[in-house]
């Protein structure tokens, strides 16, 4: 193996490594750059928390044996209910009651009562004929994409950062698929208009918000592209649900477009704390994706994941103070950020990115950050270009003032140290109120 290739992350590494194809060979290159990466501290990927989800934790290092309390800033439970006290009251009520798991599918005899009035309460709550209750987001995206697009009279347009799941779908489809750029309406339009009379269907597939950036899909103009091309839209509302829109019930729904999006999707792993997908649409596509997707193959999700989510519903349904606690802590974070001179580029939600753009700056940041008890993930390639590398810090309820003006007094150092702010006074007001 070279050691002398920057190390800005292993799969770009092995990707730029010519003629290796035999798969033993190539998994042993992943593994020894694995290796050399764990012995450099550069390799966090496999760290986890002692006792699980929370905004303040014990984390491990397998590789050094090395563990330490850290603030957490790489998980997605935005209204930090994981750890309600009603909502874990809850969830001990269902085991009590209809036991752990469900042993098949939806479509097996899955589901109980519980399964059918959650998908009930999200058509309602996505104002659409119905709702399905998938496993998990990654399948609900993958598995319905897939399904809706089955042969050559389909094309698929998606934004360029689309999630994985977004992709994978793409790939398991029987249709052509084309990115266009990244929250560029003039690009989609263009596509638009030059295959509208090319294929039978068009789909067009977006994110509220983005999970790398943070930053809003323009969906009022995606929406008034539908009066001049024929297209079905789908919007994954994974990063908004929750925090935006009356009662949470997210972007589409605060911009009064719900009526005019054709699939409205969201993960239930996040504001709800809980595991799963929904997508919700017209009885029609509801009644072809029950046929044809992984919503008929795969294992219904536990009762006592679906309580919990009803416990997070009712919460945020009955107390508008968890949104806006959400949003004082989001909005205190960013400001100070942006006030040092860091880079957040288009973010506008409780995922903040700060741009490093250097590989190698960013690992070792990573490092410094979780010597500091600050835990975060660097997004590196190829989840990103290796010119836009960044930190994603995701703000959620739990993280107390404390938790965020340390953060920013250590990315302030740092900031400092590798040339990404001007050296200033960057100790920001010692816990500040946030109401």
């Amino acid at each position: 193996m070279r050691n002398d290739i920057p190390q800005i992350g292993m799969t770009y590494q092995i990707m730029n490594r010519e003629g290796i194809y035999d798969l033993k060979e190539i998994a042993q290159e992943y593994h020894a750059q694995q290796q050399y990466l764990a012995s450099q501290q550069q390799w966090g990927y496999d760290r986890y928390l002692k006792n699980s989800s929370n905004a303040s934790a014990e984390v491990c290092t397998p590789f050094s044996q090395q563990t330490q309390q850290c603030s957490i800033w790489s998980i997605n439970h935005y209204l930090g209910l994981n750890r309600h006290p009603y909502v874990i009251q809850k969830a001990q009520e269902a085991l009590e009651i209809y036991g752990t798991g469900c042993g098949t599918s939806a479509m097996s005899g899955g589901h109980s009562q519980l399964h059918k009035d959650l998908q009930t309460r999200f058509a309602k709550i996505f104002s659409k004929e119905e709702a399905l209750l998938f496993p998990t987001g990654f399948t609900a995206n993958s598995g319905t994409i897939s399904a809706l697009c089955r042969g050559s009279e389909t094309l698929i347009l998606i934004d360029r950062d689309s999630h994985t799941s977004i992709i994978e779908g793409c790939r398991a489809s029987a249709s052509d698929f084309l990115p266009f750029k990244h929250n560029s309406l003039q690009d989609l339009e263009k596509k638009l208009k030059k295959y509208s009379g090319k294929y039978v269907n068009i789909l067009v597939v977006v994110e509220s918000a983005y999970s790398m950036e943070g930053d809003i899909a323009p969906l009022k103009e995606i929406v008034a592209l539908k009066e001049k091309y024929s297209f079905l839209l789908y919007v994954d509302e994974a990063h908004t649900f929750g925090f935006y829109g009356k009662n949470g019930a997210g972007l589409c729904n605060e911009l009064q477009l719900t009526d005019k999006v054709d699939f409205i999707m969201t993960t239930l792993s996040k504001s709800t704390a809980g595991v799963g997908g929904i997508v919700a649409t017209s009885s029609a596509f509801a009644c072809m994706l029950r046929w044809s997707s992984t919503y008929t193959f795969q294992a219904a999700i536990p009762p006592a994941d679906v309580m919990v989510v009803n416990a997070c519903l009712d919460l945020i349904e009955n107390d508008s103070g968890i949104i806006s606690t959400l949003w004082n802590k989001t909005h205190y974070f960013r400001k100070q950020l942006l006030q040092l001179g860091f880079d957040l580029g288009q973010s506008q939600s409780p995922i903040v990115p700060v741009y490093v753009r250097d590989p190698k700056i960013l690992k070792e940041m990573e490092q410094a950050l979780f010597e500091q008890g600050i835990f975060t993930v660097a997004v590196q390639y190829p989840a990103v270009k290796a010119s836009e590398v960044r930190f994603r810090f995701i703000v959620n309820n739990s993280h107390t003032a404390e938790d965020i003006d340390h953060l920013v007094n250590v990315l302030g150092k740092l900031g400092v140290k590798y040339g990404l702010i001007k050296p200033q006074e960057f100790s920001c007001a010692s816990h500040t109120p946030l109401e």
